[in-house]
């Protein structure tokens, strides 16, 4: 298990600086161990879920405006599939809307639940000793099983994820209480499915929870013929504008 309290007092410390060869080059592939990351007393108290030591692969698209006058947002993407399978009309869109976009590689379905949340929350750390971020806009996002595994990030993370995008593939957080669920209450979720997905019950039913629960910026998109597959761009870009509304 992850302590809540270690992960804050770890993951906003830092400095931010432009990376030099992100500004020749958009698409950035990072490679680190949670040693380096996050130092040896918390790679250490990990070991059970990864070996410190361990090279991670991450996939880092840069907006093309990026400005550190600007502070960025983040948007940690989860994948179902060992590659990383987004579509690359998506990278306009984090460039409209001035967000960081990045991903593991060796992150999908087959690899343990608790690694996979480990990588997003070292994209986080590494994001933001890199970079000027706008800690309000830090989300996260997955497809299919990366979805699940997104929102199980998001509802034990709420101080730091601020809005997720969960599709054709999401979890219920379970019983939770006190301060954690009325961080989560405070924060803004898309729920994404198809008429055509063979998830859509299930997002729907995990939906309608939330609501239950008390969450009310919550947006349920049913995408006419869409089976279980990720959006088009204008899908995506509309769950990020219902993200970005403060």
């Amino acid at each position: 298990m992850f302590r809540l309290f270690i992960f804050t007092l770890i993951i906003f410390m830092g400095s931010s600086s432009l990376n030099a060869q992100a500004q020749e080059n958009r698409t950035i592939e990072f490679t680190s161990t949670i040693a380096k990351i996050f130092g040896d007393k918390f790679a250490n108290g990990s070991s059970d879920i990864i070996d410190p030591s361990k090279n991670i692969t991450w996939e880092i698209y840069l907006p093309k405006n990026y400005d550190a006058a600007k502070p960025a947002g983040i948007m940690v993407y989860i994948s179902p599939q060992k590659l990383i399978n987004v579509p690359n009309s998506w990278r306009s869109i984090m460039d409209d809307k001035n967000i960081i976009w990045i991903a593991a590689h060796n992150s999908g379905n087959k690899t343990n639940t608790n690694r996979r949340i480990l990588y997003a929350l070292a994209a986080v750390k590494h994001l933001n000793d890199t970079y000027a971020l706008d800690e309000r806009r830090i989300y996260i996002s997955g497809f299919s099983g990366g979805g699940r595994v997104a929102s199980m990030v998001a509802s034990r993370y709420p101080h730091i994820f601020k809005g997720s995008a969960y599709i054709c593939g999401v979890n219920f957080w379970g019983d939770l209480s006190g301060e954690q669920l009325n961080l989560i209450k405070e924060n803004r979720f898309v729920f994404i499915t198809g008429t055509e997905d063979f998830n859509l019950n299930d997002t729907k039913r995990v939906y309608r929870k939330y609501k239950r629960s008390g969450a009310q910026n919550i947006k349920l998109m049913v995408i006419s013929r869409m089976g279980h597959s990720t959006p088009k761009k204008h899908r995506f870009a509309q769950a990020i504008q219902f993200l970005d509304e403060k």
